[in-house]
């Protein structure tokens, strides 16, 4: 018990509150070394301002608020953005085509009159495609029947001159529609009329030049007729 008292007492002696000076000169040392900080703080910056202020055009104010700022030392790499996938949008087959019917024409509605000008701008386009005046001297010929291989024919007025079906013999119209195997045509009447190429002998006109086409050789695609090398061959008898 004595020990336990002994220890007590020896504490007591060791935790004893400070007395009131030394607390008031503790707090007169933290005012003094705050207000020392803060001298240094002003005299920097007058430092810095009348070292900058001589040598820039930035207002006064300026240069206090960039003090005020903190710049890094080192840069982070900005967050990677999450980029869309872009999905594509699937095409419809040749079949899915057909199904829809984006490849036939409708019976009626279409007017021999409306595409006349149709006509018109085919007419002047062949003019400009074929250059007739140069083409159709005797030299250039071989380029002439190329290009006429290679012409789109919508908006050609067309005409059937022989033919295996004797039906088909003076059909007259413009073309509003090829395929790889027929030509559609607009006639006066406005009936829509379906030509076999095949066995078909058809004949067009451009300015004072009467040209005529061999259906057996037009057997190709439009877009694939434009692309090919077409080799000289001999006329087919019908």
């Amino acid at each position: 018990m004595e020990k336990n008292e002994n220890i007590k007492a020896s504490e007591m002696m060791f935790y004893q509150p400070l007395p009131a000076e030394v607390r008031v000169t503790l707090a007169q040392h933290s005012l003094l070394s705050g207000s020392t900080q803060s001298n240094e703080k002003k005299l920097e910056d007058r430092f810095l301002m009348s070292y900058i202020q001589p040598r820039t055009s930035i207002i006064p104010e300026e240069l206090t608020a960039q003090f005020k700022k903190n710049y890094p030392l080192r840069v982070g790499r900005p967050a990677k953005e999450n980029k869309k996938t872009r999905t594509r949008k699937k095409a419809l087959t040749s079949i899915e085509k057909r199904k829809l019917g984006l490849h036939k024409l409708p019976k009626t509605g279409i007017k021999y009159k409306a595409c006349a000008p149709l006509h018109q701008l085919w007419v002047e386009y062949m003019e400009n495609f074929l250059e007739l005046e140069n083409s159709t001297k005797a030299a250039n010929k071989d380029l002439l029947y190329q290009r006429i291989a290679k012409a789109d024919y919508h908006g050609c007025l067309l005409m059937v001159t022989r033919s295996k079906c004797p039906s088909y013999i003076g059909a007259k119209g413009i073309i509003v529609l090829e395929t790889k195997n027929t030509f559609q045509i607009i006639c006066e009447d406005d009936q829509l009329r379906i030509l076999p190429k095949r066995d078909s002998v058809f004949t067009f006109n451009v300015s004072r030049w009467t040209f005529t086409l061999f259906g057996n050789h037009m057997n190709i695609r439009p877009s694939e007729r434009a692309a090919r090398k077409f080799k000289s061959k001999p006329t087919i008898d019908l």
